[in-house]
């Protein structure tokens, strides 16, 4: 039994996922309808299918050329599956890319730079709000992979102009589902909430303490109906099935960082739980600079510390100073996990009738909750205009590990040097219309390489063997940096995975599930261009005056196992 917030947020997705999903040639046309909620996925330009990766694409092609037969004599075109069914051709595009991962799983074929290149393609995307425009890439370590993303705007004002953006990653742990259901609710729920209490149209006041209020408030609700419906059913009882499936996101865990916009006054929050983590690129005459939008809420930040502190008087050992961990998990905020919400009675009820995870040992949980899914918000005016406009990189951990904020931000800066932002608008009258196209070969951009070879690593003093991690490891900067996507979440990713190393890039791809987590975390980038002339390409495909949340435009990868994160 779902809750009332919860029930109307999985009730949103699948009928938004009809009403508002663009195809992969901007389809426009979205059906017209009274809405319920407010919130609007944002025009989405082609996705272009590599034809590589031999065998794990043609398998994965194989597997699906039932569904896809049947989308041709049904519907005429993929671009009519996607449009007209958009739940059934999204997902169709996400089993593309995760059957290939598997069937590469599978064999465990030695990576070549260009199947690398397509495999980061695959799960790619762009998408374009008014005044803005976001490039996506997911790397995964996990299978399933543990996180997810968004993107959208709500129509309330049925002014694009006015009508706030939305981007969100929400990085999941020890399972996928808390994630899911983020993904679903939390961006519905959290515009419901600023609509009704007139946040979206009150004048502006700079850190508005009933705009921040809000959030934060939107935010815990929807942890708490998590958290109290899985309670409630596991001490009452039901079926077996119904009790593990609602238990399934208080189980698992996620972060969550979610950025709106205002772009009626060039406004921007980040709202952040967990340490996921949001850049803003600001230019400063000469260069890009980096101004923070999170802070990470590990037990690293003394302010989370000194938190945890304060709500537990008297209570030793709650954060290990060495690990950062809180009570054995990464992170001092979350959605979901409830092994650190709950009372041990109730964690080990649910533990011994429904395949709940077991308490925490030595009963080091006394005083729950140690997690809290309140936010910490920050806000900037955006700069639009000029030859140098603002940009904002949302990522999960996983980019963060490898590369700094400072080093991420120049990476942008390197890419922006080469590269338009909105430049993959122009290719918005390709269409996809056969299956031959969907695995349609892309072009290999000119190579650069540096290192080729294990011995040329092994002379390389930013890769190196870690004692602590007992494998190998490697140092990100500027210098390893390679500028050849048109893709700056592609971009970003492979110069934290290698970059111009391309022995160490193909070798890091190449390492396939169990072991990759020990060598990469998934990762999930966002990078939100502003100050883009998006006008031509809304004007032939308008944002639907009204309509449903949408799903994400682009999935994203996650964090660790059951225990820890």
């Amino acid at each position: 039994m779902l809750s009332r917030t919860l029930r109307a947020g999985q009730r949103q997705a699948p009928l938004a996922h009809r009403t508002t999903r663009f195809s992969r040639r901007f389809n426009g046309n979205a059906q017209q309808g009274g809405h319920t909620t407010y919130f609007q996925q944002p025009v989405q330009p082609p996705r272009k299918w590599p034809r590589r990766l031999g065998l794990a694409f043609w398998s994965a092609g194989c597997f699906l050329a039932g569904t896809y037969s049947w989308a041709r004599l049904s519907m005429g075109s993929l671009d009519d599956l996607a449009g007209m069914i958009g739940d059934a051709g999204e997902v169709m595009e996400d089993v593309v890319a995760i059957a290939a991962l598997e069937a590469i799983a599978r064999e465990t074929p030695p990576i070549s730079l260009e199947e690398a290149d397509e495999l980061l393609k695959s799960r790619s995307s762009f998408s374009v709000t008014a005044k803005a425009v976001a490039h996506t890439c997911q790397s995964p370590a996990n299978m399933p992979c543990e996180d997810t993303g968004s993107s959208g705007a709500f129509t309330l004002f049925n002014d694009k102009m006015r009508d706030w953006n939305e981007w969100a990653i929400f990085d999941g742990h020890a399972g996928p589902r808390t994630a899911q259901v983020l993904k679903q609710v939390l961006p519905s729920i959290v515009g419901e909430r600023l609509w009704d209490a007139n946040c979206m149209t009150r004048p502006y006041v700079p850190n508005d303490p009933v705009i921040t209020s809000t959030i934060k408030k939107a935010f815990l609700e929807l942890d708490k109906e998590i958290m109290d419906e899985a309670g409630k059913l596991i001490q009452t009882g039901g079926p077996l099935a119904q009790v593990v499936a609602v238990g399934a996101a208080a189980f698992s865990g996620s972060c969550a960082l979610l950025a709106l916009y205002d772009p009626a006054r060039s406004v921007l929050r980040v709202a952040n739980v967990g340490d996921s983590r949001a850049v803003f690129g600001r230019w400063d005459g000469t260069k890009y600079i980096v101004q923070p939008m999170s802070v990470d809420q590990t037990g690293f930040n003394q302010d989370e510390v000194a938190r945890l502190k304060r709500e537990h008087p008297g209570e030793e050992n709650i954060v290990d100073p060495n690990s950062g961990r809180v009570h054995g998990i990464a992170i001092s905020r979350a959605f979901g996990d409830a092994r650190w919400k709950w009372p041990n009675s109730l964690t080990k009820l649910a533990h011994d009738k429904y395949w709940g995870p077991s308490p925490r040992p030595n009963g080091m949980i006394k005083t729950p909750p140690y997690l809290t899914a309140e936010p910490e918000i920050m806000e900037t005016k955006v700069r639009t205009d000029g030859e140098h406009p603002d940009f904002l990189i949302m990522a999960s951990d996983g980019l963060w590990d490898q590369m700094s904020s400072e080093d991420a931000v120049t990476c942008v800066q390197m890419w922006l040097e080469k590269n338009r932002p909105s430049a993959f608008l122009e290719q918005r009258d390709e269409e996809v219309t056969s299956w031959k196209d969907f695995l349609r070969k892309q072009p290999v951009p000119t190579r650069a390489p540096s290192f080729t070879s294990a011995e040329d690593l092994a002379n390389d003093e930013d890769t190196y063997f870690d004692e602590n991690e007992g494998c190998l490891k490697w140092r990100v900067s500027p210098k390893h940096f390679v500028n050849e996507d048109e893709n700056c979440g592609i971009h970003l990713v492979k110069n934290a995975l290698g970059g111009k190393r391309r022995d160490l890039f193909t070798g890091v791809m190449s390492v396939q599930t169990p072991l990759a987590r020990y060598v990469r975390d998934d990762i999930t980038v966002h990078v939100i261009f502003f100050g883009q002339d998006t006008e031509p390409i809304l004007q032939k495909n308008p944002m639907p005056a009204s309509g449903l949340r949408a799903s994400a435009s682009a999935s994203a990868s996650a964090s660790a196992g059951m225990s820890t994160r």
